[in-house]
């Protein structure tokens, strides 16, 4: 069992910065939930899944995300093989300046000794997300 949960998320910052949605697919068990205050998805389809990606990497070329990074606010052990973690993500822009950050929740599962997502909740960043947009507007 992995106990360092840091390279997990490095792989899913550095899969967020370069745009890239293979690997982002990779780090994901199906099922998987996304829960947020507005909406509760299931994905239990790559391609259902596939799309949702497609469509956060359009919100943040919309707006000039160039880089992403996180700060690993802390992890709970949930079982053997479960983690629930807390983190927040710093979205940065041509310059390295911060155009938004955010918190979101994870909850991962050791398979075959890598640590894969089941379920994330997203706190407020629809939210930092549209202050933006409305900001460069």
């Amino acid at each position: 069992m992995p106990q360092n949960i840091e390279p997990f998320f490095q792989r899913y910052a550095d899969a967020y910065s370069n745009y890239q949605l293979s690997p982002l697919l990779e780090l994901v068990s199906l099922p998987c939930m996304l829960l947020a205050d507005e909406s509760k998805m299931m994905f239990s389809e790559p391609e259902s899944l596939r799309q949702y990606f497609e469509q956060q990497f359009e919100q943040y070329r919309q707006v000039g995300v160039s880089r992403v990074s996180f700060r690993l606010q802390s992890q709970v052990r949930l079982s053997e093989s479960l983690r629930f973690v807390s983190l927040y993500w710093y979205f940065y822009g041509n310059g390295d300046q911060v155009l938004f950050t955010c918190h979101t929740s994870y909850t991962l599962q050791s398979q075959q000794g890598n640590w894969h997502l089941v379920a994330l909740v997203t706190d407020d960043e629809q939210a930092a997300y549209q202050r933006v947009r409305s900001a460069q507007a």
